[in-house]
């Protein structure tokens, strides 16, 4: 694993696009001078919406959100879902050109390179969970297979479509589907949930030297783990994404 992972810094960032999704779900990106932005695939950021003195040191409330761009660029983005009063609050006040702090980096649920040399790495998401994958993804270029299994409700879900269709050529890249509605046009799609059982039978003889990452809501990754382990995967090889 890299070692030279930033400490935490504080910066005032200013929003540069927001894109909405559909159902109450949004990415944003914002400006960020490249010095801030040596995170880890798979850190997070914290982000308020109040104001913060940085004289002072009282950190205000906010809020954290996976990283959902490749790292050493001069922005940041994120993806969030209308779910609560914090997030409403986003849909409203969160414009382009609209100033906002950031905390970051955080978390240790990276996605290395290095873990490829062991097996397959496996990135299991669940809706917005795919967020986190991104930076691994974008900046990967070496051997050693990556599947992608992203379970979807419709196929207007599907988050981060331009980008993984600059992988589709890759030789690494294994992109797995499930949608519980619908079809999607421009990539095969499974009908149904996701399920570790159903990533067992797409993943084969690689199923037990799988590295597996799991993002998505609470409840998803609690079965996924408990359904992994009764499938003989062990601990070491299971990773979970944890905001602490």
């Amino acid at each position: 694993m890299e070692s030279n992972m930033a400490n935490p810094a504080k910066v005032l960032a200013r929003v540069q696009t927001v894109e909405n999704h559909g159902e109450g779900v949004y990415s944003v990106t914002f400006a960020v001078p490249s010095r801030y932005t040596r995170y880890l695939p798979g850190q997070f950021l914290h982000m308020t919406l109040e104001e913060f003195d940085p004289t002072a040191g009282f950190w205000p409330e906010s809020r954290v959100f996976s990283i959902a761009s490749a790292p050493r660029q001069d922005f940041v983005a994120i993806v969030y879902s209308v779910k609560g009063r914090y997030t409403r609050l986003m849909e409203q006040e969160l414009a382009v050109g609209r100033e906002v702090w950031l905390k970051l980096p955080y978390g240790d649920f990276i996605v290395d390179e290095g873990l490829l040399a062991d097996g397959p790495v496996v990135l299991i998401a669940g809706g917005t969970g795919v967020s986190p994958y991104l930076p691994f993804l974008m900046k990967h270029r070496e051997s050693g297979n990556v599947h992608l299994f992203y379970g979807l409700r419709k196929p207007n879900h599907l988050l981060f479509r331009d980008e993984f269709s600059t992988l589709k050529g890759q030789p690494w890249f294994r992109p797995h589907f499930f949608l519980e509605e619908g079809r999607l046009e421009d990539w095969p799609s499974t009908p149904g949930r996701l399920s570790i059982p159903a990533i067992a039978e797409a993943m084969g003889k690689e199923f037990p030297t799988g590295q597996y990452f799991l993002s998505g809501p609470p409840a998803m990754i609690r079965t996924f783990q408990d359904d992994l382990l009764g499938q003989g995967i062990p601990n070491n090889q299971i990773h979970i994404d944890e905001w602490e």
